[in-house]
């Protein structure tokens, strides 16, 4: 991107030495941190991102409000914790370090959320969850419903290089890689038993046969594909094929055999609680197990799995929305837990040290219930992070006290203000935070380069 520039008389006025200094002022702010960064660049770096699908309550997850203070006549806002059942009543508004939880945060959960850090006011722009699931994986508003640009994964992958045999693996998430290298793209899979079929030869070769084809592969498209290869297709189905020898190659079946008979495996069946999935490969118990295995055997270095699904509860709010985004509380905590207790590449660092999570879902619900006791599409959100090169325990960004919508935060304190001064607006001090700087913070917390989404990170939350 370029920037004009101010044509400046031979003999400048004050004022066009003033426009000059504020375009340099303004390409450095806009150059320096891809200088900065580019020195503490972390190529080892992992990253998780979990979707919960669907909408989730933010009242019952990362920012509840006390019944007793807040009621829909005077704050528009009804937490209606007193219908729910399965014993979630009971535990109200949850309290862990400084964090608030609410009732849909298990027991499980409470007891590392000490690793994460909560993200609260987010605005959404929109309440259609094609735009809001794209916006928040992209970092891109997308036109109409069709996502812009390429997954923050792959944009990731494009500034570390590949450094593992399925760079990205994409359980049950969309992914895009707009003209980024193809190792970028992500591997997707729907189910543990797509990632087995991809991780498993489909029948034994005669070996010269074997050697005979991946010959014929290896020479490229040939005169004739070059001739019809204008869109790179041709290159890039053969690009897939040699991927995918790779992945048989590399023996990576056993790693996500949760049938294996070993005290490892069924140390991670009990931590992930697999027989809650009840036989379904695609179950969020068994996509957060493959997420753990991927990551701590160095299978893929950027894993998206969706940990909780069908939160998109207009009715039967008090039936399904808890227990059904407990489930991915669950299924997230259990990933910490593994990663916290996997020694990582580093002497004394775990896992977790080396990896960088983020949960979000495309937005939020209603702070009131509609006609039916349901709740219906909010543009307020709020995300979860935790791990490597984040602050841990905080919260940062705030909500209205009355409706529950966005507020304007500082993003070097992450002080949300009801009321901010006109200087703190014109000065930028203050924003409303979107998807844009949240991915922001997770690329800035590896020195990555984050100036293609035009967004500040949330100082507040880099650690170091």
């Amino acid at each position: 991107m370029t920037f004009p520039l101010p044509v400046i008389d031979a003999r400048p006025s004050r004022r066009g030495l003033f426009q000059a200094l504020g375009a340099g002022l303004l390409l450095a702010d806009f150059l320096l941190p891809r200088a900065a960064l580019a020195a503490t660049r972390d190529v080892k770096r992992k990253f998780v991102f979990a979707y919960f699908d669907g909408g989730w309550d933010q009242l019952l997850g990362l920012d509840p409000r006390d019944p007793a203070s807040n009621t829909a006549a005077a704050q528009l806002i009804d937490p209606g914790y007193d219908q729910l059942g399965y014993g979630y009543s009971s535990r109200g508004v949850q309290t862990a370090g400084s964090l608030k939880l609410g009732p849909a945060v298990p027991p499980s959960f409470l007891q590392v959320a000490g690793e994460c850090s909560i993200i609260n006011g987010i605005t959404m722009d929109t309440a259609a969850h094609e735009v809001g699931r794209r916006y928040f994986l992209t970092g891109r508003f997308p036109r109409g419903l069709e996502a812009v640009g390429s997954s923050t994964a792959g944009e990731i992958l494009a500034q570390i290089g590949e450094s593992s045999p399925i760079a990205h693996l994409s359980a049950g998430v969309e992914s895009y890689a707009d003209h980024l290298p193809s190792y970028a793209g992500a591997l997707r899979v729907n189910s543990l038993g797509d990632l087995a079929t991809a991780l498993t030869p489909i029948a034994a070769l005669d070996p010269k046969i074997k050697a005979a084809v991946e010959q014929f592969q290896d020479q490229g498209p040939g005169c004739e594909g070059v001739r019809l290869d204008r869109d790179g297709l041709t290159s890039r189905l053969l690009e897939s094929v040699r991927r995918s020898r790779s992945y048989l190659t590399s023996q990576l079946s056993s790693v996500f055999d949760l049938g294996r008979n070993d005290a490892e495996m069924a140390a991670l069946r009990t931590l992930y609680d697999v027989g809650a999935a009840q036989g379904d490969p695609s179950a969020p118990e068994v996509m957060a197990f493959a997420a753990g295995q991927a990551i701590k055997k160095n299978v893929s270095q950027c894993v998206s799995f969706q940990a909780a699904t069908q939160l998109d509860t207009h009715a039967n709010w008090a039936q399904d929305q808890a227990p059904r985004q407990e489930r991915g509380w669950k299924v997230l905590g259990a990933l910490i837990r593994d990663l916290k207790r996997t020694p990582g590449s580093v002497a004394g660092k775990s896992m977790l040290d080396e990896t960088t999570i983020l949960a979000f879902s495309e937005f939020a619900r209603t702070p009131l219930f509609n006609t039916i006791r349901g709740r219906d599409h909010f543009l307020g959100n709020s995300a979860l992070v935790a791990g490597a090169g984040l602050k841990r325990g905080i919260r940062v960004g705030g909500s209205a006290a009355v409706g529950q919508m966005p507020l304007e935060t500082e993003l070097v304190t992450g002080v949300a203000y009801e009321n901010p001064s006109q200087m703190m607006r014109e000065s930028g001090a203050v924003q409303m935070l979107t998807p844009k700087h949240v991915l922001a913070t997770v690329l800035a917390s590896a020195g990555l380069d984050y100036a293609y989404l035009r967004a500040d990170p949330i100082t507040a939350l880099l650690a170091g």
